[in-house]
This record gives C-alpha cells, sequence and structure tokens, in this order.
C-alpha cells in the first residue's frame, strides 16, 4: 500500500483506527527502511519548525503551507504518523537556547522520534527533556519505551532522579516518576549499564532482565521478565526487531492464549509489529505476508 488517507493516519494517531485500518500502516512502516526514514526525516524537520510556533492558527497554517507544497502521499503519511506530539495531545515546548520538553497528556501515551532516528514512546504523564543541540542525553519523568539508533562512538544516555541508563543501540523500557522511591529499567534488546549520579556504573542489564533500584543504586532487585509481552501490555503494540517464528509463535499465542506453530521454519528472523487490539487471525495473516510460510493453531 502507498496511497493513504490523511484522515485514516489522523485517526491512527488518535487511537480511534480499527484493528484492520492500524494493520494497513503498520504494514507500510514494515516495508522498507526507507519508508521509516521518511517519517523520521519528516517528523524532525516539520517538529523543528512547530517549536518555534506558538500559536494554533499558525500551525495550522504552517501545516496548509506544506500540504499545498504537495507532499508525496508517502511522505505525508510518514509526516503525520511520527507527529503524536501534536495530535495525541502531547505537548512540545521550547525557547531559543533553551531544552525541548516534550510532555504526554494524562490520557495516552505519546509517539516521539528524536533528532538522530530514536524513537520513544512517553508513557501517559510523563516527560522527556533535551537539549536543542541534541548530544543524545534525555531527562526522564515517568515511564518510556526508547528504541535506540546504534553509533558506538556517542552513546545515548537517559538520566532519571538518581540514575544515568547508557546504551549505544537497544531496545529498553524505563519508569521513573517524580513521585517513586525507586526506578525500573526492563531490557528487551541489547545491553544497558546503569550509572548513579556520579557517573560510576553499578549494574549492567542484559535482555529479558529487569532491574529495580532506589537512589543511587541503593536496593538492587533483578528479575527476569519477557520484556515484549511486558512492552505488550503497557502501550498496546509492539515492533519486534530480528525475531524468530518460534519467538512469535510464543508472544501471539501467549496474547490470544493459542498454541501456534509456523509449517515451515527454516530459521530465518523477521521484524514484525502487531497491536493486540487486532484479531488474531489478522496478526497471523499480516506475519503469513512478511515470513511467506503458514501458521497453525494446535488444539
Amino acid at each position: 500500500m502507498t496511497d493513504f488517507d490523511s484522515n485514516l493516519i489522523l485517526k491512527y494517531q488518535r487511537c480511534e483506527t480499527t484493528p484492520q485500518e492500524e494493520a494497513v500502516l503498520l504494514d507500510y512502516l514494515d516495508q522498507s527502511e526507507a519508508h521509516r526514514r521518511k517519517m523520521d526525516r519528516a517528523n524532525f524537520l516539520y517538529c523543528a519548525a512547530l517549536l518555534h510556533n506558538g500559536r494554533r492558527e499558525e500551525k495550522n497554517r504552517r501545516l496548509r503551507k506544506w500540504l499545498a507544497w504537495g507532499l508525496s502521499a508517502a511522505a505525508l503519511f510518514v509526516l503525520i504518523v511520527g507527529l503524536a506530539l501534536y495530535f495525541q495531545q502531547g505537548k512540545t515546548s521550547a525557547a531559543s537556547g533553551q531544552a525541548i520538553v516534550v510532555e504526554a497528556s494524562a490520557q495516552s501515551w505519546t509517539r516521539v522520534t528524536l533528532p538522530d532516528g530514536s524513537n520513544v514512546r512517553l508513557n501517559a504523564g510523563s516527560t522527556i527533556t533535551y537539549s536543542q543541540e541534541f548530544d543524545r542525553t534525555v531527562n526522564l519523568d515517568g515511564e518510556a519505551c526508547f528504541d535506540v539508533e546504534s553509533n558506538p562512538e556517542v552513546p545515548f544516555i537517559v538520566k532519571t532522579k538518581d540514575v544515568a541508563i547508557q546504551v549505544t543501540g537497544t531496545i529498553f523500557n524505563v519508569r521513573s516518576y517524580p513521585t517513586d522511591e525507586w526506578v525500573e529499567t526492563m531490557l528487551a534488546s541489547g545491553v544497558v549499564s546503569l550509572s548513579d549520579a556520579s557517573g560510576k556504573t553499578f549494574f549492567r542489564l542484559h535482555p529479558g532482565e529487569k532491574v529495580s533500584c532506589g537512589r543511587g543504586g541503593a536496593n538492587l532487585e533483578v528479575s527476569p521478565v519477557d520484556a515484549w509481552e511486558s512492552l505488550l501490555d503497557i502501550y498496546g503494540s509492539v515492533t519486534i526487531p530480528d525475531a524468530s517464528l518460534t519467538k512469535l509463535c510464543a508472544l501471539i499465542g501467549k496474547v490470544y492464549g493459542v498454541r501456534i506453530r509456523a509449517l515451515v521454519d527454516d530459521g530465518s528472523l523477521v521484524t514484525f509489529s502487531f497491536s493486540k487490539c487486532m484479531p488474531m487471525q489478522d496478526v497471523l495473516a499480516r506475519l503469513e505476508t512478511i515470513s511467506s510460510t503458514k501458521f497453525e493453531i494446535i488444539k
């Protein structure tokens, strides 16, 4: 699918789409890295324009101007899909030379694409702050899932009130609300290092682990966790990179309370997105298209 109705995109950003409509949009992003990159570039450019614009009418005028410039249907799609800051009632603010603040509304989570291409799902009532120059360091109050672009030379750092989480490229979730006495970090893929306020590393987290700690890393507790299932519970949707069909069958089967197996499994890995609000048959149909194999439900 390469052509989209802008009204459908807005419905998606407001979480008003049907499972079938959402599947169409997710399929577009699954089709190629180029589509995802277009979303990143368009989102960043448009957000930069909005940051210096305080009036709603001026925002609308700029949007109409963009549309008048004749953006392609695909570029229009990736532009609007990336703008949950605006269409999902998340708020972005910054004055010239000051930090950029992104705040999710109390009713829904917000999608954020950072200047380096890293993606953030900011949970309801949460806030991230980063500099306009963006040195791959963000401050978090609340809860967010980070899908970080790899850059071994410039680590990505998430700072909470007492703990810093450092990565080069990975998918992880952090919970640290201002009223919490602890910080919780859950790792889905990659490696994460936790440091105290002085910068001293006190723990390294591996995929499938969750660590909870108090101020400065006190009272450290580590436990195994199904990170992808937990992310589904928190955000309602998930994108799993480089997953085996066995792993996907187990996760999908657990979500829908059935046992599923691939009729043919050559060990290849796929990147797969789905929402738990979608009917199971629709999820399996999408997986069959991406993996070029059939699946069956085991009685």
